[in-house]
């Protein structure tokens, strides 16, 4: 019996011990020790194109640095990633899905990307990081009957991040291109995978893919 209780007591000591190591760090403390977990698996994706549209979010300034996000100064992996949004955005309106656009504050239309330019009539809303907020982004997409949306954009850690995320828990269903989403370096991009991946609530809604995965049906 005393042998049972030394051995008890000295086990808990140990556990307190680890709990009170463990308390004390933090995952600032830890930072240098975290190692990335394994990437996330992209899918191909059939695209119902009835009910779909595409969010081009702040691809404004890559004419003039100063009136956007999207630019050769700060953001460059966002010009990089022009070419394969341009070639999303043409199978998209070829296949009669709708384009939406966001633009940040201080820009106007004309200041996206030429090569993704809106035509006459496709929605450009203007707002912070969640394109749904304080704008009318919500209403477009339900009157065109969209329950799915490809989101595209920069910063991956903001516009995309925030309105993708927020498009999944209003029950949205999410498609989400890895090479259409842009930041100053690529852990940010990283995260946000990771984020869709494995977040409650929204990975469920999500399908992490990338742009030559994407096929738009009927």
């Amino acid at each position: 019996m005393k042998t049972n209780a030394v051995a008890a007591f000295a086990g808990s000591l140990l556990i307190a011990a680890f709990v009170s190591s463990v308390a004390k760090a933090t995952i600032i403390d830890d930072w240098s020790t975290v190692k990335a977990p394994a990437a996330p698996v992209l899918k191909p994706v059939d695209v119902k194109t009835s009910d779909t549209a595409l969010l081009l979010l702040d691809f404004n300034g890559a004419q003039n640095p100063e009136k956007g996000p999207c630019n050769t100064k700060t953001k460059q992996r966002c010009i990089a990633s022009l070419p394969k949004v341009e070639k999303l955005m043409k199978e998209a309106r070829a296949s009669g899905v709708p384009v939406v656009y966001s633009i940040t504050g201080g820009a106007t239309s004309g200041d996206i990307a030429t090569a993704l330019a809106p035509k006459e009539g496709d929605p450009v809303v203007q707002s912070g990081a969640n394109k749904f907020i304080n704008t009318d982004l919500e209403k477009i997409l339900k009157d065109k009957g969209v329950k799915t949306v490809i989101v595209t954009g920069t910063a991956s850690e903001g516009a995309v991040l925030n309105t993708a995320a927020y498009a999944a828990l209003k029950g949205m269903n999410v498609i989400l291109p890895v090479d259409g989403m842009s930041s100053t370096n690529p852990y940010a991009e990283q995260y946000v995978a990771w984020h869709f991946a494995n977040a409650p609530g929204v990975s469920a809604k999500t399908t992490l893919t990338a742009i030559d995965e994407i096929k738009f049906g009927k």
